[in-house]
């Protein structure tokens, strides 16, 4: 898709859903651990990471984003341009059991990284790139919220992440063609920590501080 269509298209999508373009400064970690019961994570560097920031109109192109490699601590710095909107959600009020709605800044996340898994049983591992995605909700005066990665989006021909696998029902399962058929149960990655927050010297900016560990390799069956 040509830049210039790219711009107009992100321009109206943003006028059209109320979301304002904002540049964001990024502090990004990436961290492993050997099984699930491991509490000592160790960051992961030299890792290849595609980060995508908003729901643009581009936003499953294997070209939207920003690609990054993370250092020797499993971390990255930069700033990149991030689609934000405000929708309302709800919250608790204080200690208590009930909510109201409250309006949030919500930025969907979209992260491409290595998943590694076996092509047949005992067999050699096999390396895909998927893309996986996450809401983040951050009230205007409280605390962010998320429920992590929902949803896992593999290739299609043309490289564009368009399709998400199916979900097996309720359970946290996906059936995977590319292994076959086989479903897989459980992501390869978490969220470990996050954060979005107004830049103290710019108003115009926020500051995203954004985790993740890989979890030891999910179960194909």
């Amino acid at each position: 898709m040509r830049p210039l269509l790219v711009a107009i298209l992100t321009l109206t999508w943003a006028w059209i859903a109320g979301a304002q373009a904002v540049p964001v400064d990024v502090q990004f970690k990436l961290l492993g651990m050997k099984d699930n019961y491991d509490v000592d994570l160790a960051p992961l560097a030299g890792e290849t990471v595609r980060l995508v920031l908003g729901e643009k109109p581009d936003w499953q192109s294997p070209a939207a984003g920003r690609k990054f490699v993370t250092d020797a601590k499993g971390e990255a710095h930069f700033t990149m341009d991030a689609l934000i909107d405000t929708r309302w959600r709800s919250r608790n009020i204080g200690l208590t059991p009930f909510s109201k709605p409250a309006k949030a800044d919500h930025l969907k996340i979209a992260v491409e990284l290595q998943h590694t898994f076996p092509l047949e049983k005992d067999g050699p591992l096999k390396n895909f790139r998927w893309l996986l995605t996450m809401d983040l909700d951050c009230f205007h005066d409280g605390p962010c919220s998320t429920v992590g990665f929902m949803e896992i989006y593999p290739p299609d021909a043309q490289g564009r992440f368009t399709r998400p696998l199916a979900r097996q029902a309720d359970t946290e399962s996906w059936k995977v063609p590319e292994l076959n058929g086989k479903v897989i149960w459980g992501m390869s990655y978490q969220v470990a920590d996050f954060m979005l927050s107004a830049d103290e010297n710019d108003p115009k900016k926020r500051t995203l501080r954004f985790a993740i560990k890989r979890l030891p390799q999910a179960v194909s069956r």
